[in-house]
């Protein structure tokens, strides 16, 4: 008999988690960015933990322990990581569904729950987080050793599991708290519980150690075929591409060839050497892996062969002889045509630490309308860089590599091309920052756009600041609305244009532009002082019906005293044509 594989589903910061710390007596949740988990996980338990750990639970329910042990595979609970769920779901046996008794169930609980019913696992459900409930005292150890409570804490805890109980029900579950089960094979166990605490995690356990006897013998016994299923694709340092592997059935050694999917054919290769973590231990955070020549089913374990950065994460695993190779090759490649991936002509480049956080970063921007251009494993690469450099040529909002968990190799290349690359830890925040960064650089491109456009102004001829008569007129004024800049015709109140400003300086040195309150000398190009303009005058600046409509599509950049001036230049141009401003262009 293997030991029952068993998957943690639920929704986000419910606590899957640090619940899984508790019985490990680890600090893995505190090591993950963000507080989320962003892999798929799997921890063994064995069988003398379990006795050591659940021993006065286990003599309560007269439940003598005969498996060998529990693996269990934690998942991701946000959203972006469905398929990593289903990959959990699709290779348990039993599940603890793990659900916030203050929040209740969650988008991704119903979720996690439809994948249960889709591979048809029976659960258990955690209502984590007991020792967040007001009025309640939640203790070590049994949730039956703590029923006695305040009548405060009674009715909060009644109305909480009560509020999880009706959903269940709805959800097509006859659901109830643990110690009020009358039959374990049509009722689904509701267990108070609390990763803090520690209370009823040893209810769960004994209750799992004692159903996967009770009702899963003949489904725990070795087939002799061995099959297993890829929960991620990692980059090893010194050895490269490894594959972190739940084997369900069998056994597999080293030597042994296997038959995995790629992205575009089946992987026929020898497996190099079997890695396997210490009891207790997490392998998507553990550093140090005891080699082993062979491993019997049930086990998460890393192994290590030529070919696997090409392999696809979800594929199922096959152990092939020579004879029976062209059959497992058919059935992988069946597999495989299931397997879509798809990417767009002109999107972001995405890099990701596994194929696991790959699919759910490509999910998760596809999902926002973002479009993927290329998606690989591993550090940003040169030809990354080139690929982005591409596509920021048909359009700059697309020219980013987005990374997640990797390094920029490149990073001086990036620089060199003007390539943006995103790269962070929390699968969320990287693309909040892109997405930061396009409004920005939108924002930016419409300055850089409304900068090539006059802006709308009214200046004062200063009197006595008459620096030359003509050719260019230069004569000292006063900015009493908008903005100012060169390059500008200027007209009068008449709409009369007079000429064009061909510089302006403050204190002797040159300036592009010039704000309300700006006393300086302007160059006009045209009129003479005394002719065509006196001291004293105001002049506006004149602006083309195009300009005007250029403008208007910024307003929103503009300040206050601008928008008032394009007030007044319509109203000066409209004296001569009535509908000035209002064709289309």
């Amino acid at each position: 008999m293997r030991q029952p594989i068993v998957a943690v589903l639920g929704h986000v910061d419910h606590g899957k988690t640090q619940f899984l710390d508790y019985i490990r007596q680890s600090r893995v949740q505190q090591g993950e960015a963000g507080g989320i988990t962003q892999h798929i996980g799997a921890t063994e338990i064995p069988a003398s933990y379990i006795k050591k750990f659940c021993k006065n639970m286990l003599d309560k329910l007269k439940i003598e322990l005969k498996i060998p042990g529990l693996l269990f595979i934690d998942t991701p609970g946000h959203a972006a990581f469905t398929n990593l769920r289903k990959r959990g779901g699709s290779v348990a046996d039993l599940a603890i569904l793990v659900i916030d008794i203050m929040s209740g169930v969650k988008p991704q609980t119903i979720e996690s729950i439809e994948i249960l019913k889709q591979y048809k696992v029976p659960f258990i459900v955690a209502a984590n987080k007991v020792d967040i409930l007001p009025d309640y005292q939640s203790k070590e150890g049994s949730f039956l050793n703590n029923l006695k409570q305040s009548p405060q804490g009674t009715v909060k805890i009644e109305t909480k599991l009560y509020e999880i109980v009706n959903k269940l029900q709805e959800l097509g579950f006859d659901a109830e708290r643990i110690d009020r089960i009358e039959d374990f094979t049509n009722q689904v166990v509701v267990v108070p519980t609390s990763g803090f605490t520690g209370e009823g995690i040893i209810d769960v356990l004994a209750l799992l150690a004692g159903l996967s006897q009770k009702y899963l013998d003949k489904k725990l016994e070795l087939t002799g075929k061995t099959k297993g299923n890829i929960l991620e694709i990692k980059q090893q340092k010194g050895l490269g591409a490894v594959a972190d592997i739940i084997l369900y059935d069998g056994k597999l050694k080293e030597g042994d060839t296997i038959v995995v999917s790629g992205a575009d054919n089946a992987i026929v290769t020898k497996i190099k050497c079997i890695m396997k973590p210490e009891a207790l231990k997490e392998i998507r955070t553990e550093k140090k892996f005891l080699r082993v020549k062979e491993v019997n089913a049930a086990a998460g374990i890393r192994i290590h062969a030529p070919q696997l950065e090409n392999a696809v994460a979800g594929s199922s695993v096959l152990v092939a002889d020579t004879s029976g190779l062209k059959e497992a090759v058919k059935i992988i490649e069946d597999e495989r045509q299931s397997i879509e991936f798809s990417t767009d002509d002109v999107g972001i480049v995405v890099k990701s630490d596994t194929l696991g956080t790959l699919e759910a970063l490509v999910k998760m921007l596809q999902e926002r309308n973002i479009k993927v251009r290329r998606a690989h494993v591993g550090d940003i690469s040169r030809s990354d860089v080139m690929e982005a450099d591409r596509v920021k040529c048909i359009d700059p909002f697309y020219g980013v590599i987005i990374g997640l968990n990797i390094k920029n190799q490149e990073a001086q290349l990036c620089d060199e091309k003007k390539v943006k690359a995103i790269t962070g830890d929390i699968i969320y925040r990287v693309i909040e920052d892109y997405e930061t960064w396009v409004e920005d650089e939108k924002e930016s491109l419409r300055k850089n756009e409304l900068n090539k456009l006059p802006r709308p102004s009214k200046f004062l001829i200063v009197p006595g600041y008459v620096f030359r008569n003509s050719g260019p007129a230069v004569v000292g004024v006063e900015v009493i609305g908008g903005t100012l800049k060169n390059n500008v015709e200027v007209m009068k109140e008449d709409g009369m244009i007079v000429g064009d400003i061909k510089q302006i300086e403050v204190q002797g040195e040159s300036v592009k532009e010039a704000k309300v309150g700006a006393k300086l000398a302007v160059s006009i190009d045209g009129p003479t002082v005394g002719r065509q303009i006196k001291e004293g005058d105001k002049l506006w600046v004149s602006l083309t019906e195009k300009e005007f409509k250029g403008l208007n599509k910024y307003l929103d950049l503009l300040d206050a005293s601008e928008k008032e001036m394009i007030n007044e230049i319509v109203q000066i141009k409209r004296q001569e044509k009535k509908r000035w401003g209002m064709l289309d262009i």
